[in-house]
């Protein structure tokens, strides 16, 4: 079917495109500064709050858009499922436990199996990509959602995750979430040109944002790891070390 944009689209479907857009600049705004900023502060617990209610948001509205679309809705529920399980993994939700973590577990592993198969059906088409997505790109968020399901798996079974292996599992999940988001919005350069100078809509520029978030990534992920950087963000932020179940 033709391709759904806002230009086309009325009605319930339009609400549903505008509020997605909407909320997707909040998410790449609330993001980045929770990114960016010091982990465990009052500014970081705020933008990541905006950035978790947001992204968990543009998840279920890419579903609804992509199943108007007659698209798979995997990739909004694979957003959905990062950033709840990256919540989670530092402030449990009352009344949830090893069954949610044993479900959640099954769903990664389920979006995992969608995902490789439609990436390998995409890769022997022409040009090895389907509506503008690579198979490469599918096959690529396949693999994470498959090691995200494994995670989850050696969680349940050493009973919980402590200090800095915990922080560690929020912080790549929020952060693929934010490379998801940031990923779907420099995908159109006539987009990021409608909102931003031309220069950001560069292929270069397009291709730092994502390098940024990667690279922001990894730093944090090693400061994690170091000898007394945990123990110091933990008490900053109010984390405590206690498994989580």
């Amino acid at each position: 079917m033709d391709k759904i944009t806002i230009a086309t689209s009325s009605g319930t479907l339009w609400l549903t495109l505008v509020s997605h857009f909407g909320v997707g600049l909040i998410a790449l705004v609330s993001g980045a500064i929770a990114l960016f900023v010091a982990k465990g502060g009052k500014l970081h617990k705020k933008s990541g709050i905006v950035f978790t209610v947001a992204m968990m948001f543009l998840g279920v509205t890419a579903a609804v858009i992509s199943v108007s679309a007659g698209k798979s809705i995997t990739g909004g529920i694979f957003v959905v499922y990062l950033v709840f399980t990256a919540m989670t993994t530092v402030k449990e939700l009352p009344g949830t436990g090893r069954t949610l973590d044993i479900a959640l577990m099954i769903l990664a592993f389920a979006l995992a199996a969608e995902m490789l198969w439609d990436g390998f059906v995409v890769w022997g088409l022409p040009g090895h990509s389907f509506q503008g997505v690579p198979a490469g790109m599918i096959l690529f968020l396949g693999t994470t959602c498959l090691l995200a399901g494994i995670g989850d798996a050696r969680m349940i079974r050493e009973g919980g995750l402590r200090g800095a292996r915990r922080l560690a599992r929020h912080l790549w999940r929020m952060c693929f979430a934010l490379f998801i988001a940031v990923g779907s919005f420099i995908a159109i350069p006539e987009r990021v040109a409608a909102l931003l100078p031309d220069v950001f809509a560069t292929p270069i520029v397009r291709g730092l944002a994502v390098a940024l978030v990667f690279i922001a990534m990894f730093y944090w992920l090693w400061r994690i790891r170091g000898r007394e950087f945990p123990a110091r963000l933990l008490r900053r932020s109010a984390i405590e070390p206690a498994a989580t179940s």
